[in-house]
């Protein structure tokens, strides 16, 4: 279970990352940003789904390694904290809730669903649901907190290279 104390960890750690790219290119937080970074978020939802493979019933080849999994899981973390550090979300006032959801199959379908509820209205009480959906991952995949955390900061330092040489 990824605990408060950490997701409070990752948004700020998120806030300096946003703030560096978003003074780099002279970007607003306004709404067309919330938007991509909605779009961004899908896709990597998607990118982490083809590595961990869940879905591919057609094909016998082995999801991807951890590191590989990770990282796009990774990937889907930054865009989903940035969008709740957009919208104001008070990170301290986390609430951790068990979906009961098990498999990646499900929880895929059940962030699809809740994803387009907090397109529509973006309110905390969705974005905190999709939260604690996209964590119930680490609980079916069994990816454990210090893993969550140090893939982060790796891929956090990427990014900040990938800004500095204008990726």
């Amino acid at each position: 279970m990824i605990t408060k104390e950490t997701i409070i960890w990752l948004s700020e750690k998120q806030k300096v990352l946003d703030n560096y790219i978003a003074e780099k290119w002279s970007l607003l937080n306004d709404d067309t940003i919330l938007k991509k970074r909605m779009v961004a978020f899908l896709v990597e939802l998607g990118e982490y789904a083809n590595e961990e493979r869940s879905f591919k019933f057609w094909s016998q080849k082995p999801e991807a390694d951890l590191n590989i999994q990770l990282d796009e899981y990774i990937d889907g973390i930054h865009f989903l904290i940035s969008i709740g550090n957009q919208i104001g979300y008070d990170f301290t006032n986390y609430q951790n809730t068990d979906f009961g959801i098990d498999n990646n199959i499900d929880i895929y379908l059940t962030l699809i669903n809740m994803f387009s509820e907090f397109i529509k209205t973006r309110d905390f009480e969705t974005y905190e649901d999709l939260l604690n959906i996209y964590f119930q991952i680490c609980e079916a995949k069994m990816y454990s907190e210090a893993e969550i955390i140090e893939a982060y900061k790796q891929k956090n330092a990427i990014n900040f290279q990938r800004q500095d040489n204008n990726y």
